[in-house]
């Protein structure tokens, strides 16, 4: 189909989804680890120079230690993970793809604090997993232009009745610049596959994040840009980071 504005009626197909997430796994035997989850397929230099900033900007604000328990949502192939897992106390994993989730547990199999498992995100069975209500931090990275509406709304209070009383929810998250960008069953050049999202504005994201968060305790502490114009290969959306905290 196409890149489509403003239309908030359009939606994701759940298939499509795991298909194209499935078929990134496979890449990475192709294109590397980092490459099947940033998507620069034939600019692998942007993916590691992306990786490095991000990394660089927003680890710090996290306060990971010993203590903390992590749930990493769309943790992909562990890219994350690996900044994570070795400073955390207990670090769980979870994404949609079963190949994704094979190469990270394969990757990170002799540490004992990590748990990996293969699941949607707003599905509440992840709550039956045996860390509801004691994260101390959630990575919400990427991972909501993946999901319809109603799916979204589902997952933000999955992750409340994930948290502890006290903890950090970060949201590192794609958006639409002017305007909502539905992007569906539209033929990607640069990864030579079919690619479905939905990227919100900022304003809509914080609509979305206060319905669900109001009266939880947790407000935004800080927000901003992730990458430089130098590093944004695209007009119509770009990258922001989301740090909430009670």
């Amino acid at each position: 189909m196409a890149r489509i504005y403003g239309d908030d009626k359009l939606k994701l197909s759940y298939d499509n989804v795991v298909k194209f997430f499935e078929d990134r796994a496979r890449k990475s035997a192709v294109v590397g680890d980092l490459s099947a989850v940033i998507y620069q397929d034939k600019n692998p230099e942007l993916a590691i120079n992306r990786d490095i900033i991000e990394k660089k900007l927003l680890l710090p604000k996290l306060g990971i230690d010993q203590s903390s328990i992590v749930f990493d949502a769309g943790c992909g192939t562990g890219r994350w993970a690996q900044e994570i897992i070795p400073y955390c106390g207990q670090y769980y994993g979870a994404d949609i793809s079963n190949g994704f989730i094979e190469i990270a547990s394969k990757k990170f199999k002799s540490y004992k604090n990590a748990h990996f498992f293969v699941s949607p995100l707003w599905e509440r069975k992840i709550l039956s997993k045996g860390f509801k209500g004691i994260c101390t931090h959630a990575l919400s990275f990427g991972v909501m232009i993946y999901m319809n509406d109603e799916e979204l709304k589902v997952y933000l209070d999955i992750l409340l009745h994930l948290m502890s009383e006290k903890a950090l929810i970060a949201f590192r998250e794609p958006i639409g610049v002017a305007q909502r960008l539905s992007i569906i069953e539209h033929f990607s050049d640069d990864m030579e596959q079919e690619y479905n999202a939905i990227y919100r504005t900022e304003l809509e994201l914080f609509e979305m994040i206060d319905s669900v968060f109001n009266h939880s305790g947790f407000s935004l502490k800080e927000s901003g840009d992730v990458h430089s114009a130098a590093l944004s290969n695209r007009s119509d959306t770009k990258q922001k980071y989301y740090i909430y905290q009670r």
